[in-house]
């Protein structure tokens, strides 16, 4: 079992800190076998992962006067696989539940399911973080020559940081400043 999140004495506001909760949490998911991290482009580039796959970047953060605000992006995703045409009677008729002849409304709702897990655990379960607004979840199938489908997930993660003026003194003049 992958870490347990913890939820004091964390500057979530730092770049690694923000990724390395949302691998947690996703390794922690019992429905994600294998995360990631980085660009959609170079997702899913091993030869044979195990599915299904998470994965989780930051696309930009925007420096506010008392937080950060992360741009992130989720993806979930499954292999498609074919259904067996099991048929009945003389007829030779087939029932699939759902229009197709592979999984991917199955994989669409799953892949939205766990999305769902991860962003309400996060609004709800985790104090140092708020979701602004809301989350957009894209659906994709036949995006990725190999046959991945599943959603991808986007919204601002707030995070709380202290902006001091005086981290460091970076000019000389800042040595004598009384405040910092």
């Amino acid at each position: 079992m992958a870490q347990i999140v913890n939820n004091q004495l964390t500057n979530y506001s730092l770049y690694y800190n923000v990724l390395d909760y949302f691998k947690t949490i996703m390794s922690n998911h019992p429905s994600i076998n294998r995360v990631t991290q980085g660009e959609i482009s170079d997702f899913d580039t091993d030869e044979f992962p195990t599915y299904p796959i998470g994965n989780v970047m930051v696309v930009q953060s925007t420096l506010g006067e008392k937080t950060i605000t992360h741009q992130i992006e989720l993806v979930v995703a499954d292999k498609q696989k074919n259904k067996r045409n099991e048929s009945s009677g003389s007829l030779n008729s087939q029932t699939i539940p759902f229009y197709g002849t592979d999984d991917s409304v199955d994989i669409m709702a799953n892949t939205l399911a766990i999305i769902n897990d991860l962003t309400t655990f996060t609004q709800f379960s985790v104090e140092a973080f708020d979701i602004e607004g809301d989350i957009q979840c894209i659906p994709f199938k036949e995006d990725f020559d190999n046959g991945l489908a599943g959603h991808i997930a986007r919204f601002n993660l707030v995070s709380f940081a202290q902006r001091d003026r005086c981290t460091f003194p970076l000019l000389i003049e800042d040595e004598l400043d009384p405040s910092c």
